[in-house]
């Protein structure tokens, strides 16, 4: 297992970022459009413990406002977790992704904790969740997804003044979004509902989250090497890619974050900025293929599921 610097805690610090200026006129690619160009990867390192897979479209469509959660309705109860395939969608070279375990009673708070955790963010920055729903939409014969809801912190929502649009994370679960069967009175399946986080409204980090299936019992007891029912209940089971830098510049800032430390006489201010400015730098440097499950997991275990 590849070692990293442990992520910093969440204590900001006062950040004076020399991309900022190199990549402020750099144009982002859409979140959706950049996902499109790699296909998640796979390692032979992964296990496969899923029932199912399903596709992911990450475009983006109009918001519509949502009703309060009802119980999910199911044919028959499964309490085995969720297998979340997450993936930072303006990253390449790689793409940071992460495999996730976590129990369908997970509130979208805990996810943005999870979240947090598993790709070394440091939570300075707002968020936000959206659930896209395909063929909710038409136009001109054509179905595409439709924003059927968006989903913020508390402390977010009193922020951002967007009100009555956007519901509470706190109040959702994973199971009220995933296996609820109908959207706006219409019938859905699992494969027509899609999540997006995205963190830090100015870089506007965006990471696709697939559902391939359920964990099978004793997933996490084999992992831990502790029995089922002491297990920690959110785990990360895979991954790759270093963390991203906060408040780097996006994807452009990143790029050229990771290419001053790949190059031998690479750009010195920005190497000394993230080792000693950088909210989730690292002293040591910057590999952008190291990252440590470990430190990843203890973290994790924080979250009281």
């Amino acid at each position: 297992m590849p070692k990293a610097a442990k992520p910093k805690t969440n204590t900001a610090k006062s950040n004076s970022n020399p991309l900022n200026a190199r990549s402020a006129n750099a144009t982002k690619g859409s979140a959706a459009s950049k996902g499109s160009k790699e296909a998640p990867p796979s390692s032979s390192r992964d296990p496969d413990p899923t029932s199912a897979a399903s596709g992911h479209n990450a475009s983006h469509g109009a918001n519509t406002q949502a009703s309060s959660p009802t119980p999910a309705t199911t044919k028959a109860d499964d309490d085995r977790n969720y297998l979340l395939h997450c993936m930072n969608v303006l990253t390449s070279n790689p793409i940071i992704t992460r495999l996730l375990s976590v129990p369908p009673s997970l509130t979208f708070g805990q996810l943005h904790q999870a979240l947090q955790a598993a790709f070394g963010w440091t939570n300075i920055h707002m968020h936000s969740f959206r659930v896209e729903i395909d063929n909710l939409s038409e136009k001109r014969g054509l179905s595409f997804p439709k924003n059927a809801l968006t989903l913020q912190s508390r402390r977010d929502l009193e922020s951002s003044g967007l009100g009555r649009e956007v519901e509470d994370e706190s109040k959702w679960t994973l199971r009220d979004v995933i296996e609820k069967e109908e959207w706006d009175g219409k019938p859905v399946s699992k494969a027509d509902v899609h999540l997006m986080y995205e963190y830090d409204m100015g870089d506007g980090w965006e990471h696709q989250i697939q559902l391939l299936g359920r964990a099978e019992k004793g997933l996490h007891a084999a992992l831990t090497g502790l029995p089922e029912e002491k297990a920690q209940k959110v785990l990360c089971v895979s991954g790759e890619g270093h963390p991203c830098a906060e408040d780097c510049g996006s994807e452009p800032g990143w790029e050229e974050l990771k290419k001053a430390f790949t190059k031998q006489k690479g750009d010195r201010e920005l190497k000394e900025w993230y080792k000693n400015v950088c909210a989730n730098g690292d002293r040591k440097g910057l590999d952008p293929w190291k990252w440590d499950l470990m430190d990843v997991n203890a973290e994790l275990e924080m979250i009281k599921a």
